[in-house]
């Protein structure tokens, strides 16, 4: 070869191994700092707030006062709604740190690309409260048939039939005791 220098190409190669190894300190600095990295996210009006580690699980919820008499099914949208953005909030606070400790570079980008994967932007969301739905039974009027006389099917042995009025609430007409008690307790404590 015309032109080849052994200590030229022993000087490259010398450069080369210290970029590799100020690019591997560089990502073990961005390992341990987003492993230290979480994010939160709280409901319009604070009744709800998820925080989430760097892996996007949820580390805290907070439920303030006006979620106790919220349906358990919005209660339920809420909480997962606040995770989510969380979530999105998580890669935002993921990408600044990328950007700041290794910059541009294809590797960082890869996390980014799979934390959008993951946990794609949120649509504005409003969680609209939850109305039960209605039950759909009327009970027989007052001129009806005897039950006995009814038009339901016989039941067959050795299985179960619910009764046509399961979803009355039967409630005492005066609380007792227990009542009084629980009354003043929340579910929160």
């Amino acid at each position: 070869m015309v032109g080849f220098d052994p200590s030229r190409a022993a000087e490259e190669l010398a450069q080369f191994a210290a970029d590799l190894e100020q690019k591997a300190q560089r990502y073990g600095e961005l390992q341990g700092q987003m492993a230290m990295t979480s994010a939160s996210a709280s409901s319009v009006g604070g009744r709800v707030s998820v925080t989430v580690d760097s892996t996007g699980v949820p580390t805290a919820i907070g439920l303030g006062p006006g979620t106790r008499s919220m349906d358990p099914d919005a209660l339920s949208a809420e909480i997962l709604a606040c995770m989510r953005k969380a979530q999105v909030n998580l890669r935002s606070e993921v990408a600044d740190l990328v950007s700041r400790v290794v910059g541009e570079d294809p590797a960082g980008a890869s996390i980014l690309d799979i934390l959008a994967e993951r946990f794609p932007n949120v649509e504005a969301e409003s969680v609209v409260e939850h109305v039960p739905p209605q039950p759909t039974y009327a009970p027989p009027s007052a001129g009806s048939a005897p039950a006995s006389q009814s038009t339901r099917e016989p039941t067959v042995p050795g299985t179960f039939s619910r009764k046509p009025d399961r979803d009355q609430v039967v409630m005492p007409d005066e609380p007792d005791e227990d009542d009084e008690y629980f009354r003043k307790k929340s579910w929160l404590e």
